[in-house]
């Protein structure tokens, strides 16, 4: 079954910078990737994101640009480094620190992309009933 991807790899490049070809496999199944897991986070809240899109060129927009955050913050870190927090090196009296912000390459969402989407992830809790039951000694608590 094929889905719908919500931002191409022109869209990310336009959006981003310029890739090149070993970039491009990995990104195309990054957009894949990140568009699938929103519709997974959506689901829960019955919120149909294609149909949402369909409907609202500005629900797209807000699809496109969230799914190109994910795969820009994924793609930042580079994939010949270990997954380490950070990296430095020195010769002589020159020294560079780098700090990775996904020192991983992990695909993932930051809240607030999440509630530009209305999958804001909060729960709520509408009635809370007690229950009683009896203590050790036979006696009627809560």
């Amino acid at each position: 079954m094929a889905t719908t991807t919500y931002a191409t790899v022109s869209d990310l490049e336009a959006y981003w910078r310029d890739l090149d070809t070993s970039e491009e496999a990995r990104a195309q199944d990054m957009l894949e990737i990140a568009s699938s897991r929103l519709r997974l986070y959506a689901e829960p809240s019955g919120i149909d994101l294609d149909a949402k899109a369909a409907a609202s060129e500005d629900y797209a927009n807000a699809l496109k640009w969230v799914v190109m955050e994910a795969v820009k913050r994924a793609l930042s870190t580079p994939i010949d480094t270990p997954p380490v927090d950070s990296y430095s090196q020195a010769a002589g009296p020159y020294s560079e620190n780098y700090k990775f912000t996904n020192p991983s390459g992990d695909l993932w969402f930051k809240k607030a992309e999440l509630k530009t989407l209305g999958i804001s992830g909060v729960q709520r809790a509408t009635s809370i009933t007690p229950v009683t039951r009896k203590d050790i000694y036979g006696e009627q608590s809560l």
